[in-house]
């Protein structure tokens, strides 16, 4: 990493819009951590990785578990000393009716999409990067 390279953290990256959006950076010369609750999907980011020399790492991050988020965190400003960009991408949809779900779904739901994204800036804004 250089001085003035701009750092990125992009969530939900194993695939869909965070996976390109992680590419997207990387190639544009962000050093960019790829978040992801499965290490083990991130294959193709690895492979694309390695194919194309890009600045790009995968971490382990877990929006729904604030012990993951920590780690993940603090992992990664120790070894970049700051974040300039977050991309708050991990989430999920439930196709249906609303009074079709159990109230389990509805919470796992929110926790993810909601709380989640609140879980990650809190560390973030705790070190003050």
């Amino acid at each position: 990493m250089t001085s003035n390279q701009r750092v990125a953290v992009v969530t939900g990256s194993s695939t869909g819009n965070g996976y390109e959006t992680s590419l997207t950076l990387a190639r544009n010369g962000f050093l960019t951590y790829a978040t992801m609750r499965n290490l083990n999907k991130g294959e193709n980011v690895k492979s694309l990785v390695e194919k194309e020399k890009l600045p790009l790492k995968i971490v382990q991050l877990n929006v729904t578990d604030d012990i993951s988020v920590n780690n993940a965190i603090q992992s990664i400003t120790a070894e970049s000393n700051r974040i300039d960009v977050l991309v708050n991408n991990a989430g999920y949809t439930v196709v249906g009716a609303f009074e079709d779900l159990s109230m389990e779904e509805i919470k796992t739901l929110h926790e993810t999409n909601l709380f989640g994204v609140i879980s990650e800036i809190s560390p973030i804004n705790n070190k003050n990067i």
